[in-house]
């Protein structure tokens, strides 16, 4: 109905245990949109819920994201030191990456950056930035995600 394709079907890691995502998209891939199964709508083990933005400069919106007071999450300093030993970046990029918490990953088809919020609530969101036509979701780095989140949340609990 309105013109979207299916995307292959793929488990995604969510904070509290695995869910099903299938996404959709428009032809020349402008509109993407996740289907996600969970558990049952009576489990209270499902909380987090996923909003990813799109924008043309992912470093320009994490840094007027910070800049109006948002609490970016606080990604783990050696995620970066592996990105370094995997990819080569111009002078100065991957230390903008750290400092705004800045996730990056690379296919075939093009370059992907994408940075997060903390999760507020049961919701979180994300700020993606596709290029060249990239095709994933940056799946490469749900652990580093997961593990930031777990770390978070151990922080405010104390535990």
């Amino acid at each position: 109905m309105l013109g979207l394709h299916g995307q292959e079907s793929v488990d995604v890691a969510d904070p509290y245990g695995l869910m099903r995502s299938r996404a959709v998209t428009n032809p020349d891939g402008t509109v993407r949109i996740a289907l996600t199964v969970g558990a049952g709508p009576l489990d209270d083990t499902v909380h987090a819920q996923h909003i990813a933005l799109a924008t043309d400069d992912v470093v320009a919106s994490a840094r007027r994201f910070r800049a109006a007071g948002g609490a970016p999450l606080p990604v783990p300093a050696n995620y970066y030191d592996d990105l370094a030993a995997r990819f080569e970046f111009a002078d100065g990029e991957l230390e903008t990456y750290r400092d705004l918490g800045i996730l990056y990953d690379r296919d075939a088809h093009g370059v992907f950056r994408h940075c997060y919020t903390r999760t507020v609530g049961r919701v979180f969101f994300e700020l993606v930035q596709r290029d060249d036509g990239y095709r994933g979701y940056g799946a490469a780095n749900a652990p580093v995600r997961l593990a930031a989140q777990h770390a978070v949340r151990a922080a405010l609990t104390g535990g």
